[in-house]
């Protein structure tokens, strides 16, 4: 796909900025996937990030002598 000319990757933007401007609802349409994308990589960010606090707080027990 990367082969295409020029023309046809321009003709796609003009279709896209002009249904943006038409109707700005295509623009939370396109940006929907990127959101969700960062949406859920910040839950497991905040998820990894509890875990390691959670960690920090537990006393390590030590068996035997110190």
């Amino acid at each position: 796909m990367a082969t295409r000319s020029l023309s046809l990757w321009l003709l796609i933007a003009v279709v896209v900025v002009t249904a943006i401007m038409v109707h700005p609802s295509f623009a939370a349409l396109l940006t929907a996937p990127v959101q969700l994308g960062l949406l859920i990589a910040l839950r497991w960010q905040a998820r990894r990030e509890g875990r390691a606090a959670e960690k920090a707080l537990r006393v390590p027990l030590r068996r035997g002598f110190v």
